[in-house]
């Protein structure tokens, strides 16, 4: 819990006087969140421990470059360390509305599409901050292999698990040109707010990586297709415009999906197995709607 004096010493002059804290439960990450409501406005605040210092300050940098290039993000506002320098803590502007998992539904067709419109250029913007880096092929080879290994050992098996991983063993080289370009790596409904039926911004760039950009679109599948198809089909258009996507990009992302199949089975049957109900039955949506890969065109590219 935050000590009186780290908030009158640490971003008190940034808010004003603070009205309310309070804490945000949401998400899988370890960090904690609260909403400041205060003298100067709505602000957002994250804490992680010191050690984590160098990658959070690299993240808070990053978003200040996406803010100024116009993506609707948290605007960066300062960053402070405990009194005790065991805990870092991040300010950023706080986006109103509610998270698009939750609403989207609320909304029109048309409204739908437009927000997903929306939400894809921004992802375009997210995606043009370059790496000095192209290490992305053999890094995400090498991790693939780690999950198999682990997979293997777990004793669970997803309906034709062996056929799935055939089609990843014969198209990966496909995927070598990948460069290493900012990844949200978290870009989905949940992370979308919604704010008076429209596209108000993106949250959470906690697990930022750098890679191939195409893997965000494996999230657009496992989260974003099955609640809102109007919105996964405005992603796509935001994102690629009139010319829309092309087969080669298409086989990119279904390589990518395949292989999240055998990592999302590991991550969960090891933090939260009380969810592997949820996660099989979007294994087999997966499965039928890439007819188990030999299809490699979804339907929300067409």
């Amino acid at each position: 819990m935050l000590e009186s004096k780290e908030i009158t010493i640490g971003f008190k002059e940034a808010v004003g006087e603070i009205f309310k804290l309070l804490p945000i439960e949401k998400g899988f990450s370890t960090e904690k969140k609260w909403q400041v409501i205060a003298e100067k406005g709505m602000f957002l605040l994250r804490s992680s421990f010191s050690n984590m210092l160098e990658r959070k300050k690299e993240e808070y940098d990053l978003m200040d470059r996406l803010y100024k290039q116009g993506v609707k993000c948290n605007k960066p506002v300062r960053f402070f360390e405990s009194t005790d320098k065991t805990t870092i803590y991040f300010l950023y502007s706080y986006l109103p509305g509610q998270d698009a998992e939750t609403c989207i539904n609320q909304t029109t067709r048309s409204q739908q599409y437009e927000i997903g419109v929306k939400a894809g250029k921004d992802l375009k913007k997210i995606n043009s901050i370059t790496s000095d880096t192209k290490t992305w092929y053999g890094r995400k080879w090498k991790k693939h292999n780690h999950y198999l290994k682990m997979y293997g050992e777990m004793g669970y098996r997803f309906d034709e698990d062996k056929k799935v991983q055939r089609f990843i063993e014969m198209n990966y080289n496909e995927t070598d040109s990948g460069p290493d370009l900012f990844q949200p790596d978290d870009f989905h409904l949940g992370n979308i707010i919604i704010n008076n039926n429209e596209y108000g911004g993106i949250l959470d760039f906690n697990r930022y990586d750098w890679g191939d950009p195409l893997h965000e679109f494996v999230k657009l599948e496992w989260f974003t297709w099955p609640v809102s198809k109007d919105f996964a089909k405005g992603q796509v258009k935001g994102y690629y415009g009139e010319h829309g996507i092309g087969e080669d990009d298409c086989l990119k992302i279904s390589i990518y999906t395949a292989m999240s199949l055998f990592s999302t089975v590991v991550w969960t049957l090891r933090f939260y197995p009380e969810t592997m109900g949820n996660i099989e039955h979007k294994i087999k949506s997966i499965l039928q709607h890439y007819r188990y890969f030999e299809k490699t065109i979804p339907d929300w590219a067409i």
